[in-house]
């Protein structure tokens, strides 16, 4: 079946969509709300009933599967006949991986992860920027507090953290001294993310700033225990002694391999962008 391979479409943000590199109005409140419940199970077969449901809520009506049939009609000539397929039940967006780039995100930060655990500190860090890149604001940022986005939010939110924490590993293991900032930031905006603490009580340490080290300590430990009634893990207690006794590990990367070397069997099946995300999401 033929696809259109110069569709695109985007999440990770504001919703919108392109085909041959011009944007492409994807119409009125209810209509791009269709299309986001299909993107949210993309590729999975989305039922009449819930698309309603999602789209209409206690508002829906005896018209509301006619009017749900002239948005997918629509859609369909917005974004290519073959996008949406129909079902016996129901409906599913069928679009290529490369083409949504909540899909080019996890596949550009799976090849980071993958490089990092081979210590190719360098390349994972290059596929784990461009992954984070495709970001321009919040998941479904105009559909946030809709329950039926919810799953998919909290998911693409904790691997947009999850990729942030492991691009900052890489630059740390390769000596990059520019990330104190950034991490003083992502430090205030995520203030109970332990993650975030230890990194830059690091990098503070490495750029020769150890009381500066240890009083971030300090002030994690005090918000954790006026925030929550918790104490910081032994690992992050762990951490501070580190720093009070100069342990000489904490200003030596770990040994980085020779990012030239040849792929690894995990980065040679991630290499196929269809491979991250199969079919049943």
């Amino acid at each position: 079946m033929h696809r259109d391979h110069d569709l695109r479409i985007d999440v990770l943000g504001s919703l919108r969509a392109a085909r041959h590199g011009a944007d492409v109005r994807l119409g009125p409140p209810q209509r791009r709300t269709v299309l986001a419940v299909l993107l949210c199970g993309v590729r999975q077969v989305i039922a009449t009933d819930r698309l309603v449901d999602c789209v209409w809520g206690e508002h829906a009506g005896s018209a509301s599967v006619g009017s749900l049939h002239v948005h997918l009609s629509h859609l369909r000539r917005t974004l290519g006949s073959d996008s949406i397929v129909r079902h016996v039940h129901g409906y599913a967006l069928a679009i290529r991986q490369d083409q949504l780039d909540a899909d080019e995100f996890d596949h550009l930060a799976a090849l980071g992860h993958a490089a990092l655990r081979r210590n190719q500190f360098r390349r994972g860090r290059q596929h784990l920027a461009a992954a984070l890149a495709l970001w321009r604001g919040h998941a479904y940022e105009e559909f946030d507090g809709a329950p039926w986005a919810r799953g998919e939010i909290v998911r693409l939110d904790a691997e947009r953290l999850g990729a942030l924490v492991s691009r900052i590993d890489a630059d740390l293991a390769i000596g990059e001294r520019d990330v104190v900032g950034e991490l003083e930031s992502l430090v205030v905006e995520h203030p109970l993310h332990e993650s975030f603490c230890a990194r830059l009580m690091v990098a503070l340490y490495r750029a020769g700033r150890q009381a500066d080290a240890l009083a971030q300590y300090r002030a994690h430990a005090d918000h954790l225990v006026e925030s929550s009634g918790l104490a910081p893990t032994p690992a992050l207690r762990d951490l501070q002694l580190r720093i009070l006794r100069h342990d000489e590990r904490l200003t030596i990367p770990p040994r980085q391999a020779d990012d030239k070397e040849t792929t690894s069997d995990d980065e040679q099946d991630l290499a196929d962008p269809n491979h991250h995300r199969k079919e049943e999401r």
